[in-house]
């Protein structure tokens, strides 16, 4: 409702079938099988996170419910509780996809056993960090029975003092039950002890409960110590959690699994991040990737900065320009001087979103000596022993599942993205001089890049011509596909290709030749894997390339592979494949990225336009239903938007309101494949002002 309140466009948009762009699967009907979220691709291991937003204990739940700490290439410290050492797994979930109480269902005959574990979220402790497992046993049989449940420990060296009710570990955390610890401690395996509770009778129907917390931080506090008070501290956690001040509610989507996600990926960018010298630190991971990559970095800030944190994740942005040398160069990573490319379009974007032209002012310094050595790069490959680098950059480190330092594309393809945003910025800012400068630079760059490239083109089996990813491999050993994010992300955020571009049409061919399960596979360190948020890599490209169904589908393909709790791991194996699991749980470029698609399908900036509804699905046109923006920031400021389809889902209603900024040209509302039969069709606006128009039925034309 106070959407109306925008002075803003009013569309009222006939529903006249469900034409298709892209490649639907077909039902027995003939009809295009409708996307839903389902979950068919979910690895079968995963693990949550139930820290809070910068928690510096990034406490971890398995799939089975152990608490996880102490991760050093594996978790040293496990704790759960047992019921039965028969009980059967039967599902996880959580409380909400705002609220990570993680809820493990079990079962025995005639037993029902719920455990929840969530962390205390109101601690009086400074430091203090204590996560519970609230465990709950329903007797669903007709009579009376005992259960002698115990607290399963792995741990390189636990102490345990039974006197003291409390199992400390020499890490200096510390363990106790509401239930009462037996004196009898039976080793299991090595690093392994069970310590038996105290038994439980159950009337016939009778439900118990009971639970086990785990203390960490400095000093610890030993609390609850009552079962009552154990839960109070879980509806203290639900209530916080569904008032957390997290940026939520920037994306309303009709499907519920999507909305879901969105939302769990917002909370999860928050649970990774840290407060690192007293700044926020937006990171990927909880536990391998516990830190700032400078090219996952860029896309979870992008995400941060679109949701309304653009004032948070400038720290992040700041934080990446810390890592520039003396030379101007940006250095993380060993031969990986794309990183320099990466920070440019990172800094240009974050400028954009948030509309700061001071800001970007204030870095141009900096900025230029990033660009400054990028063309010294360029130099020192006319003086190198090979000329399969001539003009681009050096040998560098391809990453995406290629090692080595090889003569490769990824490194030209972020350096030639970087370079493009760089001029864009220069023009943008009035430095018209310093723009035409650098535009040479940058066209003299893509003509080595072209001549390259006419060198390097190979055929896939299905004859599709394609630019491989390295260009010191004659043999074609590596899969076609490995390592081509660059390549997607020189299409999609780079624009440096042209949508007609030959090149481009035949790499995302032989891409879609590769596809399993919805998916590109092989495209990363695992062959016979999926790289999960490779999806949305090569949905962004169908996207800019005008393929919104294709887009969409991706979304659904990358949705349909997280676990029901609702997170990502970075890589996993194809179904039917013996399972292999590669980076981080939950990884959250996976989740920026989940966000990035979700709203681009929506809305996406081509240069002085916004572009409504280009990978809009269908399936979000049902009678009744409502698709909203809520202040997504673009370059041309703050987009509000709310498409609302008739109860009738003969017509739609569309309310934008104005752009404040005057540099977008027009706002291009997409119809085709979901409002009209021309999947074609578009209709174009004034974006500052008023629009109140009824698009007539498509059948009276």
């Amino acid at each position: 409702m106070f959407l109306r309140m925008f002075i803003g466009a009013v569309l009222m948009i006939p529903m006249v079938g469900w034409n298709s762009v892209g490649q639907d699967r077909v039902q027995p009907s003939g009809l295009p099988e409708p996307m839903t979220v389902d979950f068919k691709y979910s690895p079968p291991e995963w693990q949550t996170a139930i820290c809070l937003p910068d928690d510096p204990h990034k406490s971890i739940v398995s799939r089975n419910g152990e608490l996880l700490y102490h991760y050093r290439g594996r978790f040293n410290t496990r704790v759960s509780v047992v019921i039965a050492d028969d009980a059967v797994w039967k599902g996880q979930e959580l409380a909400g996809p705002r609220i990570p109480i993680v809820r493990t269902l079990k079962e025995l005959p005639g037993l029902a056993i719920v455990e929840e574990a969530f962390a205390v979220t109101d601690h009086p402790g400074e430091g203090a960090r204590n996560d519970i497992i609230l465990v709950q046993v329903t007797n669903t049989g007709s009579v009376s029975r005992a259960i002698s449940p115990r607290l399963v420990l792995t741990d390189k060296d636990p102490v345990v003092d039974i006197k003291d009710q409390i199992v400390r570990l020499k890490t200096g955390e510390a363990i106790t039950s509401s239930l009462k610890m037996s004196a009898s401690v039976a080793g299991e395996e090595k690093d392994r002890l069970s310590v038996q509770l105290e038994s439980i009778t159950m009337a016939a129907g009778a439900t118990e409960r009971f639970f086990v917390v785990y203390q960490a931080g400095s000093p610890l506090v030993r609390l609850p110590g009552k079962l009552a008070e154990a839960i109070e501290y879980r509806t203290k956690a639900q209530q916080y959690w569904q008032n957390a001040p997290l940026p939520y509610d920037r994306i309303e989507v009709p499907d519920r699994g999507i909305q879901a996600l969105i939302d769990s990926a917002t909370r999860n960018i928050w649970q990774a991040r840290e407060i690192k010298k007293n700044l926020p630190a937006f990171q990927v991971g909880p536990t391998c990737y516990r830190g700032l990559w400078i090219v996952d970095g860029a896309f979870i800030l992008e995400a941060a900065t679109m949701l309304g944190a653009g004032d948070q994740a400038r720290n992040g942005v700041a934080y990446e320009l810390t890592y520039q040398q003396a030379d101007g160069r940006i250095k993380v990573m060993k031969n990986f001087s794309k990183e320099n490319g990466i920070v440019l379009w990172t800094c240009v974007r974050h400028a954009q979103l948030t509309q700061d032209k001071k800001w970007l002012e204030s870095m141009w310094p900096k900025l230029v000596r990033i660009a400054e050595h990028i063309k010294t790069l360029r130099r020192e490959t006319l003086s190198n022993d090979s000329p399969l680098d001539d003009g681009l950059n050096p040998p560098g480190f391809p990453d995406g599942g290629i090692r080595g330092t090889r003569y490769e594309y990824t490194n030209p393809y972020w350096n030639l993205v970087g370079l493009r945003s760089f001029v864009g910025a220069a023009r943008w800012l009035d430095k018209t001089d310093e723009a035409d400068t650098w535009q040479k630079e940058y066209d003299d760059f893509m003509a080595a890049f072209r001549k390259a490239a006419a060198r390097d083109m190979r055929q896939d089996a299905h004859d599709n011509s394609y630019l491989p990813i390295l260009m010191d491999d004659p043999q074609a050993t590596e899969l076609p596909q490995r390592g081509q994010w660059g390549f997607c992300h020189a299409v999609y955020p780079g624009q440096i290709f042209a949508q007609d571009d030959p090149l481009v049409t035949g790499n995302m061919a032989m891409l879609a030749a590769t596809e399993r399960e919805g998916m590109v596979y092989g495209t990363g360190w695992d062959a016979k894997g999926i790289w999960n948020y490779f999806a949305s890599f090569y949905g962004h490209a169908w996207l800019w390339q005008g393929n919104g169904r294709k887009a969409a589908q991706a979304l659904y393909a990358f949705a349909n592979h997280a676990a029901p709790v609702l997170v990502w791991r970075e890589e996993q194996s194809l179904i039917g494949e013996k399972y292999k699991e590669v980076g981080d749980m939950p990884h959250n470029w996976a989740s920026a990225e989940f966000i990035r698609l979700a709203i681009h399908l929506l809305a996406i900036d081509r240069g002085s336009e916004l572009h409504l509804f280009e990978g809009l699905p269908k399936e979000w046109t049902r009678p009744g239903m409502v698709t909203k923006l809520n202040g997504i920031a673009t370059p041309f400021g703050k987009l509000t938007l709310e498409l609302k389809v008739a109860k009738d889902g003969k017509s739609a209603s569309l309310i934008v309101a104005p752009m404040t900024d005057s540099s977008c040209r027009k706002i291009v509302v997409h119809l085709g494949g979901w409002a009209d039969k021309d999947v074609h069709a578009v209709r174009e606006f004034d974006a500052d002002k008023k629009l109140d128009l009824t698009i007539t039925p498509l059948s009276a034309r």
